[in-house]
């Protein structure tokens, strides 16, 4: 009898620790993602965006023209704005790496490198922005 129950609690311990450790694992590994940086998610078209608006705000067909364009207009600036800044922000990123390549010892800088050459290949990866 002694030995069935010890089996028995044995066999509840077990499952809660697998309990516990699953528990944790997920934890870790959604903070990891999190951790990682917000996803790029699918970009909506105009369309999609007006579509929206017009189903919560029960636009006209007019104002879905209207809609349509002020966003397209909108779009375009931002554009235009990050095509200005583009080189500026490129040389700031550029002037960080050249300081933090100053305070890294020999045997950091390669690895510092391939750190710079993923973070790059995952930027090229999600592929230029589309123009408005």
């Amino acid at each position: 009898m002694r030995s069935k129950t010890s089996a028995s609690i044995l066999l509840i311990g077990v499952f809660i620790l697998g309990g516990i450790t699953g528990a944790v694992s997920y934890s870790l590994y959604r903070s990891r993602v999190e951790a990682s940086g917000p996803r790029a998610g699918p970009r909506w078209s105009s369309n999609d965006i007006v579509k929206k608006f017009a189903q919560d705000l029960n636009l006209g067909a007019e104002q879905q023209e209207q809609l349509k364009i002020i966003i397209d207009e909108g779009r375009e600036r931002f554009g235009a704005l990050r095509q200005q800044f583009r080189p500026q922000y490129e040389a700031i990123r550029r002037e960080t790496h050249d300081k933090m390549r100053q305070i890294l010892r020999e045997d950091q800088k390669a690895k510092f490198e391939k750190i710079i050459q993923e973070i790059d290949a995952r930027h090229k990866d999600r592929g230029p922005r589309p123009s408005p």
